[in-house]
């Protein structure tokens, strides 16, 4: 199962396609961001989200549960630059970041060696990894994908667990991120 999982993701992230489905199977959902930017994901109809922000600041966290009464499954942290700032992240910088992510689950892992992957995005690119839970129990999540996608600007770190049985999920929440739109509204520089 666990090969079954990772050639879906693989087939998906390399080929840069989107999980197909007609207009009536997609909900557009728009987050407003602490920074006044907004963010906009597809997700398929049935899944709900909600958006936690911690407390004292920072960025927020979407929540987002495949089932309505289901635990949340995918996590979607975005984060933006310092508007200050010159520096923006780097592709090669957020590929070490996510092999750092990697290599620190890596003990868990069931996998010997955990292969950091590149993602397509229609407004950027990205790194991702697979990984199965080595000492799962019965109806625990035992597949995780993690990593990070650039989204104009934005850097959406994510997070995906599913069960066995759940491959389409995890198919369809890459699809979502890679068809993440962001929208720079300027006034955090107010």
């Amino acid at each position: 199962m666990k090969r079954s999982v990772i050639a879906v993701l693989a087939l998906a992230a390399a080929s840069g396609a989107a999980f197909v489905s007609s207009a009536d199977e997609l909900l557009r959902r728009r987050f407003e961001l602490p920074n006044r930017d907004t963010l906009e994901l597809t997700l398929p109809v049935g899944w709900t989200d909600s958006l936690q922000q911690p407390e004292g600041g920072g960025p927020p966290t979407i929540e987002i549960a495949v089932s309505r009464d289901g635990p949340p499954q995918v996590f979607v942290t975005p984060e933006w630059p310092d508007p200050l700032a010159r520096e923006i992240r780097e592709l090669p910088a957020l590929r070490d970041a996510v092999r750092n992510l990697a290599e620190r689950i890596q003990p868990q892992a069931a996998e010997s060696r955990i292969e950091v992957r590149l993602l397509g995005g229609t407004e950027g690119s990205g790194y991702y990894f697979t990984a199965t839970e080595r000492d799962a129990g019965p109806g625990d999540f035992r597949f995780m994908s993690q990593g990070a996608l650039q989204v104009a600007g934005l850097t959406l770190w994510f997070t995906i667990l599913t069960r066995e049985g759940e491959d389409t999920v995890a198919v369809q929440a890459l699809a979502m991120l890679q068809s993440a739109a962001h929208h720079r509204t300027g006034l955090d520089q107010l």
